[in-house]
């Protein structure tokens, strides 16, 4: 009975995760423009994946992943509210990213999408002296923060070590458990 468990517990330890095929959606806004990727937690990348993207309910662009999983699309004009990006690779793969208003800069949304940004949000960027815009400003720590918010997708999407171990003390203590109950018996 021991042996079992333990080569239970072995199995597990070994095995993927049920979340290796898992799939995720990293999208940024970059100018007028809205890209990203499709990616599987545990590595890859969905080609020719069907996605599209929804303003408000209805679709605004759509077409299949690149090789590397990428997608690109021009934002409407204005923007109106949150997109929502879904990437579907099939066999019940399907992933999507929402991109809320505060995402955008203040001259995309349009009047009313603007009272959708939390209270929260900073204030506008008053333009500098020296012709640097407040949108050159915004472009450029979006280019900054898109690698983070990357990086945080991916990190976020993997299972961790720790994850591991507590699954595998979890089935030892149940498996505690069930011998003491079968000892208590005897």
């Amino acid at each position: 009975m021991i042996r079992a468990l333990l080569a239970l517990a072995a199995a597990l330890w070994l095995a993927g995760p049920a979340a290796a095929h898992s799939l995720r959606v990293f999208a940024k806004v970059e100018g007028a423009e809205v890209s990203g990727y499709g990616f599987f937690v545990g590595g890859g990348r969905p080609r020719g994946a069907a996605w599209s993207a929804e303003m408000a309910g209805a679709e605004i662009a759509a077409g299949t992943t690149g090789t590397d999983g990428s997608f690109a699309f021009a934002l409407p004009d204005p923007v109106t509210g949150a997109l929502r990006i879904t990437v579907n690779s099939g066999e019940g793969h399907i992933a999507f990213a929402e991109l809320p208003p505060e995402r955008f800069a203040p001259g995309q949304l349009a009047p009313g999408a603007a009272a959708a940004a939390p209270a929260t949000a900073p204030p506008p960027v008053p333009a500098a002296q020296g012709g640097l815009t407040e949108a050159m400003v915004e472009a450029a720590v979006e280019r900054q923060v898109a690698p983070l918010l990357e990086r945080i997708e991916q990190m976020d999407a993997r299972m961790r070590l720790t994850d591991r171990i507590s699954a595998v003390c979890l089935l030892f203590g149940i498996a505690g458990i069930a011998l003491w109950a079968r000892g208590r018996r005897t």
